[in-house]
């Protein structure tokens, strides 16, 4: 079986939103779709993904402390 927090999370970069999708230990997908701002533009696949993760990862922080 694979251990979820082993996967790494999959990131669709479009060409007006960036999407985040996380596997989470309890068996739960999480996706999160962002538009795309626009100091993205002119930067790698690379750069953009590492970006799309630290957006991702304060929405789920923000969303995890709404449902609080």
């Amino acid at each position: 079986m694979i251990d979820a927090l082993t996967l790494p999370p999959s990131v669709t970069v479009r060409p007006t939103a960036v999407g985040v999708s996380v596997f989470t230990a309890d068996g739960a997908t999480v996706e999160i779709q962002l538009q795309r701002p626009r100091d993205l533009d002119g930067l790698s696949t690379a750069e953009v993904v590492v970006r799309a993760q630290a957006l991702a990862l304060s929405a789920l922080r923000a969303a995890a402390a709404s449902l609080a």
